[in-house]
């Protein structure tokens, strides 16, 4: 028989490639401690920021249809389990409505427990689950081409090389509650609980200038920029979209830039410290001077808004007169001038004044506001912050300076200021007993 040659069976192991694995191992090893902490806070925080585009409405001038023209965009945090999300008010304030962008995991998503919400899209995955209004849900492929500001190269878009295992879906936003004096809103998002990742909240108390600060946004349309600083200030005062002052602002030299708006501001620890709000700048970008709103005063208002809707300030009842204007004016120098003290409420029964006109036909000055418990008043700026150191319903001693006319020694009259304390008790913003008069 002729000879057969057996091919002997020859067991391989997979190549391993050496060199790829001696780079990552290198690159890893070249990174100090301090760079692998800030990398974890960014993986472990970037999926509590979101990216807000907002809209308003616009008449087709062709047609009567009404369309959505995207006027904006800024950025935001998830705050709880229930859909929560925190920005700042003017990120929405001229907006008729806004669409939320969160990064969700990829694995949560596929066996995510859908609810009924207005819309939902999944950009980068494979499909997405969409609920009607009615309740009826159904399996659907991914909304071709949604509006997004977002530039191209976004985190969880196809090809991103940073946080890879993270997906892009967009829901509609809707306002809860808005407070323009502290420039804060909250809107809400029906969203899966397993999609949302809440931002650990820290406090604001304590913070010493030269500690860390790291800043999480969308600076122009750049999501989920991550910049790095240091607290260059506290007790800081910014004016809010109303006029008010924004007392006990942290200044931070972190890159904080259009777009930055309602992102937070972190410590070492990744936790939320603070919220972005405002920058110093000549030219508009940023300039190493960032503001950002104390996570304390954050929470306070938060609450308040998802609880009740609006926010609820004492209030002492009267109208007053800007202080640069009594300066330029009447010459007032310290203090704020009352203009009118609203009938019925208890600062008129304490006994304040407003300007008034005499019997003669004479305009007589108001009282002038100097303290309030103690606290000296030199602009309205100061008294608004003594005020809302109290609740509604408690009762402050309000120091004035009264204008009378008194007689001199030559027997002309003259005007003094004589030093009056009223107690007043304060009443609550939302009261219409005395808003309405």
């Amino acid at each position: 028989l002729p000879s057969t040659t057996t091919t002997p069976i020859i067991t391989s192991t997979p190549q391993v490639n050496t060199a790829l694995t001696t780079q990552l191992s290198s690159s890893r090893a070249l990174l100090c401690d301090e760079e692998e902490n800030r990398i974890a806070i960014f993986e472990r925080v970037a999926p509590s920021v979101v990216y807000i585009d907002t809209f308003s409405e616009k008449r087709d001038v062709f047609s009567t249809n009404v369309m959505e023209v995207p006027i904006g965009s800024g950025s935001g945090y998830i705050w709880d389990n229930e859909g929560h999300i925190v920005t700042n008010f003017h990120v929405v304030q001229e907006a008729k409505s806004a669409q939320v962008a969160i990064l969700t995991s990829v694995a949560s998503s596929a066996v995510g427990v859908k609810r009924n919400n207005p819309l939902f899209t999944s950009i980068g995955g494979g499909g997405a689950t969409a609920s009607t209004s009615s309740g009826a849900s159904s399996t659907t492929t991914a909304m071709v081409n949604p509006f997004t500001s977002v530039r191209p190269g976004a985190l969880g878009s196809k090809g991103s090389s940073v946080l890879k295992d993270y997906t892009r879906s967009v829901y509609k936003g809707r306002v809860i509650g808005v407070d323009p004096t502290k420039d804060i809103a909250v809107l809400k998002i029906d969203a899966p609980i397993n999609e949302l990742r809440p931002i650990e909240v820290g406090t604001s108390q304590g913070l010493r200038v030269g500690q860390s600060s790291l800043a999480i946004g969308n600076p122009f349309g750049l999501d989920h920029t991550l910049t790095t600083g240091v607290i260059s200030g506290i007790g800081r005062e910014v004016k809010s979209p109303t006029g008010r002052p924004i007392s006990n602002v942290i200044q931070t030299d972190a890159a904080i830039n259009p777009g930055n708006s309602g992102g937070p501001l972190l410590d070492s620890a990744g936790r939320m410290i603070g919220m972005a709000t405002a920058i110093y700048s000549p030219s508009g970008a940023s300039a190493g001077v960032g503001f950002a709103i104390p996570a304390d005063t954050v929470k306070y208002v938060v609450a308040m808004l998802i609880e009740n809707g609006q926010i609820v300030r004492p209030l002492l009842g009267v109208s007053i007169l800007d202080s640069k204007q009594a300066r330029q004016a009447l010459g007032i120098s310290k203090g704020v001038l009352i203009l009118e003290v609203k009938d019925g409420t208890p600062a008129a029964k304490a006994g304040l004044r407003g300007i008034r006109r005499s019997d003669s036909g004479i305009i007589e000055i108001g009282d002038i506001i100097i303290a309030i418990e103690g606290s000296p008043i030199e602009k309205e700026g100061d008294l608004f912050k003594a005020v809302e150191q109290f609740k509604p319903g408690d009762v402050v001693n309000v120091t004035v300076n009264r204008p009378q006319v008194e007689m001199s020694e030559d027997g002309e009259p003259e005007i003094r200021l004589k030093e009056l304390t009223f107690p007043v008790k304060l009443i609550a913003s939302d009261d219409s007993t005395f808003l309405q008069k």
